[in-house]
């Protein structure tokens, strides 16, 4: 029963892609995800669909806002915090469960826990209940990445927010500080202004979005700023501590200067990294392990075993 000619860990977007098309070429196909509220992966369920949500729904408000503009009048618009997350939700769960049960038509078993490699053709999961030992003479690691987390003293304080924390807040801060001006940064400095709350980003690279083409960045960044969020670039953060107040205050330099910015809420939005590690059992891949989460591998995408 648990012996299988492909085992797949991660169902994230790369994970369900081989899943599915393995199955098709007739290959018995075992997939593993960690839990079953990320069946679909990160996109999915605290990446690019929940986002492009509620960023939907606040462009809309700020449309609303700005409509007087154009000879319209609105009153009493509001946004309602609850009702929106409860659409996120909604939105997730269908994409999710349409997943799942797609994979089931397909033949695919899945299983959800922990999948780690003991060794060659041995992967063992671990769910809440119990463990269980399936083999296979392939085994493919799609286990995506994590939040990375900046060097930054006080930056693992409680109340340091990362994006999928941010994203599932009831209520938003009035106020907010993002370390990062990649895309995750300026897609929550994107909502909140829409929102009217102060915002303020905070990027060590010369622009935000370093990694676009720099007319996208540099259109994203007065049209921010038009919409009042204090953007800073070259801007490195030197530590974070909490107010007594509440809330938080960073402290930074920017062109040989020392500052600091105070808000209410801190997103830590420095982007992602592999989650390597978290497939293997014991020191498998010798003692030089995984770089920073990434695996080795060789031309053809081989590790070590």
């Amino acid at each position: 029963m648990n012996t299988f000619d492909v085992i797949i860990i991660g169902f994230g977007k790369g994970g369900k892609t081989l899943a599915a098309e393995f199955a098709k070429r007739g290959q018995k196909v075992a997939i593993i995800e960690r839990s079953d509220k990320m069946y679909g992966g990160t996109c999915i369920n605290i990446g690019c669909i929940p986002t492009k949500t509620l960023l939907h729904a606040s462009g809309l408000y700020r449309r609303l806002q700005e409509a007087q503009a154009e000879g319209l009048s609105v009153s009493e618009a509001h946004v309602d915090m609850a009702r929106l997350q409860e659409r996120r939700l909604e939105v997730i769960s269908s994409l999710r469960e349409g997943i799942a049960v797609q994979f089931q038509k397909k033949g695919v078993i899945l299983f959800t826990g922990t999948g780690r490699i003991l060794e060659k053709e041995k992967v063992l999961v671990t769910t809440g209940k119990e463990e269980i030992l399936l083999t296979a003479p392939r085994i493919l690691i799609a286990a995506g990445a994590k939040t990375a987390v900046p060097p930054i003293p006080g930056i693992n304080l409680p109340g340091v927010e990362d994006s999928a924390g941010l994203l599932a807040r009831q209520e938003p801060y009035d106020s907010l500080i993002i370390i990062g001006g990649g895309v995750i940064g300026m897609e929550f400095a994107s909502f909140y202004s829409d929102l009217g709350k102060k915002v303020t980003v905070l990027e060590a690279m010369d622009r935000i979005l370093p990694g676009m083409d720099r007319e996208i960045s540099q259109n994203l960044k007065m049209i921010l700023k038009k919409r009042g969020v204090d953007i800073h670039t070259k801007a490195s953060v030197t530590r974070v501590e909490r107010m007594e107040e509440g809330g938080f205050v960073c402290y930074y330099e920017e062109k040989g200067q020392a500052f600091s910015a105070s808000a209410k809420g801190l997103l830590a939005a420095v982007g992602r990294r592999a989650d390597g590690e978290s497939v293997w059992s014991g020191q498998l891949l010798g003692p030089s392990g995984t770089e920073r989460g990434r695996i080795p591998v060789d031309e053809n995408y081989r590790t070590r075993i």
